[in-house]
């Protein structure tokens, strides 16, 4: 399987972060690329031109993060569970998925030139993310399911890229907790 990324996404983290956690990252080629500059390789892969970008083994394409930690979770063996234990843990993810999406809009919206950007449209996003982060409860410590890799890959990028939301002030609660999966092997080996 080929993977394509660019290593500060924290959607291709997330894939990143699933792969070592199902066993698969071996069976895995990374290949870094900008997708900004619409290069090639990424082209012929998807038109898209968006990562991440999963080309299986018998070249179909798959795109958007959680469609791939799926397949990969499929793949080795461990899907997500049926009924409402599986719709409890998409629910999770895509509030997690959400405030990765409204982050990633902030970061992209503050690197267009001064004279182009919204600031209105940041306040937003930062609104979508200081009223979400109190509604989200402490991941279990013996649980590191898809929603729980979803929300550790976007408080990470929080950190990371808008350090001045202060998320962690806020939310001390969950920082622990973001700092005690910090150390799993999966998400070492996925640090930008």
């Amino acid at each position: 399987m080929k993977l394509y990324l660019n290593p500060p996404s924290p959607y291709a983290r997330k894939v990143v972060v699933v792969a070592h956690e199902v066993g698969l990252a071996g069976e895995i080629e990374i290949l870094k690329v900008d997708p900004w500059i619409d290069p090639p390789s990424l082209l012929d892969v998807t038109p898209l031109c968006k990562i991440p970008a999963l080309v299986s083994g018998d070249g179909s394409v798959l795109v958007e993060s959680g469609t791939i930690a799926e397949y990969l979770m499929d793949r080795a063996g461990r899907p997500l569970p049926t009924g409402a234990a599986r719709f409890e843990i998409l629910g999770r993810a895509a509030i997690a998925h959400g405030m990765m999406d409204a982050a990633f809009i902030s970061v992209i919206e503050m690197r267009r030139p001064p004279q182009n950007q919204s600031e209105d449209w940041i306040a937003r996003q930062r609104r979508a993310l200081t009223r979400t982060l109190p509604t989200i409860a402490v991941p279990p410590l013996e649980r590191f399911d898809l929603g729980d890799i979803t929300l550790a890959c976007t408080l990470a990028y929080l950190d990371s890229r808008l350090p001045d939301l202060s998320w962690r002030t806020m939310r001390s609660d969950l920082a622990t907790w973001l700092d005690g999966v910090l150390s799993r092997p999966s998400l070492i080996a996925s640090e930008p």
